[in-house]
């Protein structure tokens, strides 16, 4: 019976049969990519028992966990990590579902604030029990693996600009 081979390791050894340079980034990329994909999939198909996108969830946790529980949409933008239309469409899904709701800022007409409404923090946090019952995605990892990982991505983040130095 042949062992089944790990494909990070085959996508290794292939880089370096073919000559090809940065062997270890290259090999870090596919780690991290496989990871990812794995982990995305856990996470879509219990966000789908809710009827949420992980984009939806993540936006709604945004809001859960700012200050006053709103956020503007340039921010939500910003902090998620894509586009503005991107937000302005998932905000309308879950606008329509009375999930969130938008409502200008106080005191600069120009910005628009997005909050959780009594239904929306209801159904996050079904979601989120649903989730950590899944272990994000990370079945069979435990608490100090998640918090190497936590801390070696960390690095990886910093170094690569993702997290301002000090």
């Amino acid at each position: 019976m042949t062992e089944r081979q790990d494909p990070v390791e085959w996508s290794r050894e292939q880089w370096v049969a073919h000559g090809q340079p940065a062997a270890d980034q290259f090999t870090a990329m596919v780690a991290i990519l496989r990871a990812h994909q794995a982990m995305t999939a856990a996470i879509d198909a219990t966000l789908r028992t809710h009827v949420l996108t992980r984009t939806g969830y993540l936006l709604m946790t945004t809001l859960q966990l700012s200050r006053d529980g709103t956020r503007p949409l340039g921010q939500l933008s910003r902090h998620l990590m894509v586009h503005p239309t991107t937000v302005t469409l998932a905000l309308d899904q879950l606008e329509k579902r009375n999930l969130v709701k938008r409502s200008p800022h106080p005191t600069d007409r120009r910005t628009i604030l997005a909050a959780l409404t009594p239904a929306g923090q209801e159904l996050l946090d079904k979601a989120t029990k649903a989730l950590a019952d899944a272990d994000f995605g990370l079945a069979g990892v435990d608490g100090a693996l998640s918090r190497r990982v936590v801390e070696v991505l960390g690095e990886v983040r910093q170094r690569i600009g993702d997290i301002p130095s000090s």
